[in-house]
């Protein structure tokens, strides 16, 4: 329903006041297991669809999520050459993501809108609520409570939610890859600690496949750099 997302379009810049129509927009979100192999991921709407072409992933190095949310923003300014900037980003996270992001274009010389969207944070009494965390808009205006049946909050809701999931399949099928990796270094006698050893140094599986016997031998020892030099097929 094209027609109907144009509309949409008009209204969400309405609301908030943007400075252009936001025809083509960037919604940016990070997902992590516990730590464990973060990336992030911005997924791209175009005129009323989904432009799947544009997706992007990141695998992201930063401890927080603060500095995670910085590393992908940053690498996205880098490559605005290659590809422009869109008309709006929309961020998960809170007012911090959004100074974040506004204090990163303006050293870039670039003039974006930018809106974040976050769960309220809630005390544990009002927690036990009914229909507890609501979603809250950040714009450079302020914060915004919309109702939950509304279409403008639930238009950009689809867009967090499709980041989301974006960053999380990625995560899922990353996370996979990496435990299959982990039981066949153990298969060859390798144990957790010394995976880890070598995946903090290295910092993904193919380093270490790429890296030479004595690196390796350096970071564990001489046996375990055979053990992995040897059986590297």
């Amino acid at each position: 329903n094209t027609q109907g997302d144009t509309l949409m379009e008009q209204k969400i810049a309405d609301l908030l006041d943007l400075s252009v129509i936001p025809y083509r927009i960037e919604t940016f979100d990070n997902s992590h297991l516990m730590g464990a192999a973060t990336v992030g991921g911005m997924v791209v709407w175009d005129e009323g669809k989904w432009d799947k072409n544009s997706y992007r992933r990141y695998t992201l190095h930063a401890r927080d999520e603060y500095g995670q949310m910085k590393e992908m923003l940053a690498r996205r300014i880098e490559n605005f050459k290659e590809a422009p900037a869109p008309d709006l980003w929309i961020l998960d996270g809170g007012q911090a993501n959004l100074n974040l992001a506004l204090s990163l274009l303006k050293e870039a010389n670039v003039n974006l809108d930018v809106i974040a969207i976050a769960k309220e944070k809630l005390d544990a009494k009002a927690h036990r609520a009914k229909g507890a965390a609501k979603d809250m808009l950040y714009t450079i205006h302020g914060r915004l409570e919309l109702k939950p049946n509304d279409k403008r909050l639930h238009w950009i809701q689809r867009q967090r939610d499709e980041a989301h999931r974006y960053a999380v399949t990625y995560h899922q099928n990353k996370k996979r890859k990496e435990d299959t990796h982990i039981s066949l270094l153990e298969k060859k006698g390798i144990g957790k600690a010394t995976v880890k050893k070598l995946i903090d140094y290295f910092g993904t599986f193919e380093a270490i496949e790429n890296a030479s016997r004595e690196e390796i031998a350096k970071v564990t020892n001489n046996k375990i750099s055979n053990i992995i030099k040897n059986n590297n097929t």
